[in-house]
Order: C-alpha cells, then sequence, then structure tokens
C-alpha cells in the first residue's frame, strides 16, 4: 500500500474521534436545545468532512474508491457550512435534514463497502452493514420529522458513535498495513 495512504491514517481516527465527541455531548445533555444541537453537528459535519477530503486527495490514484471519500467529505463540509450559517432554521429541519445526511451518508458507506470487499481492502463488510444501520436509521427519522428532540438526539447519538466507531477502526486497520 502507498506510504501516503499509511501515512494519512490519523485523518480518518480525528473524524471517528470527532463523531464520538459529538456522541458524548449529546448523550450527556439529551435536554439541551436542538438548536445548540444543530451547532454542535455542524461543525462535526464541517471538520469531519475537511479530514474526509484531505484522506480521499492523499489516496487519489492509490485506492479505487477514493471518490467515494472525496464525494462524502464534500457533501459533509456542505452540511456544515449550512447548519453553521442557518442554525435557526436548520433547528427546525433538523429531522429531515439530518435524515437525509444519514440516507446518503448509509447508501455511499455501502457501496464503499463493495468496493473494499471486492478489493481485498479492510473493513468491506463493516463498511456494507454500518451503511445498511444508518440508511434504514436516515428513513426511520427521515419520516418522522415529528419525533421528540429527545428521541432524535439519542438516535444521532448511535449513529454517531457507530460512524465514530467506524472511522477509528479503519484508520487503525490503516495504520498497521505493511
Amino acid at each position: 500500500m502507498a506510504t501516503r495512504i499509511k501515512t494519512n491514517w490519523w485523518l480518518l481516527l480525528l473524524t471517528g474521534i470527532i463523531f464520538l465527541v459529538l456522541a458524548g455531548k449529546i448523550m450527556m445533555h439529551p435536554t439541551e436545545s436542538i438548536l445548540g444541537l444543530a451547532f454542535f453537528i455542524g461543525w462535526a459535519s464541517l471538520i469531519g468532512g475537511i479530514f474526509q477530503l484531505g484522506f480521499a486527495l492523499s489516496a487519489k490514484g492509490i485506492l479505487s474508491n477514493w471518490q467515494w471519500r472525496l464525494f462524502s467529505g464534500i457533501i459533509n463540509i456542505v452540511i456544515g457550512i449550512i447548519f453553521l450559517s442557518h442554525p435557526a432554521i436548520t433547528a427546525q429541519m433538523l429531522p429531515i435534514i439530518f435524515g437525509f445526511w444519514m440516507i446518503f451518508v448509509g447508501i455511499s458507506t455501502f457501496f464503499n463497502g463493495i468496493r473494499l470487499q471486492s478489493g481485498n481492502a479492510p473493513g468491506g463488510i463493516i463498511d456494507m452493514l454500518l451503511g445498511v444501520l444508518i440508511t434504514i436509521g436516515g428513513i426511520w427519522v427521515s419520516y418522522n420529522p415529528t419525533v421528540e428532540a429527545a428521541m432524535l438526539t439519542w438516535v444521532m447519538t448511535l449513529i454517531f458513535i457507530f460512524y465514530g466507531v467506524y472511522f477509528i477502526a479503519i484508520s487503525l486497520q490503516l495504520s498497521r498495513m505493511k
């Protein structure tokens, strides 16, 4: 495997840590304002997207699926900017926006898993399973936008925990590759 990917494994580790920190924040204060939640999600998406973008660009020409990471990173950056630019509107629309974001992330993660599995790269099965779970959660949230804020926060916490653990696991596998 190319040196660039091995040396940039920490970008995915940081992405995972950001999502786990966000999950912890949501878990400790589940009834906190949905406006504050939109703000924190905005920052996590923006920073996580930047790290994903950096990893994808370092993998360009080396991994066959680097475009999925690039596309996912760009979408996360855009979502982060939108959440941070319009927090009041975001808070009102958060269940629907978050549901569709989860669907996108789930589908892209699933297809990334298919590519990883076909290329015998680490994380293929994990990606596919995680993609299905995130997509199901996104569909549930999107079709139940009147869900109480506390319930939404717990669903988001679980998804962020899965997402964070996923990025950490992949980064650690990449760090051990020779």
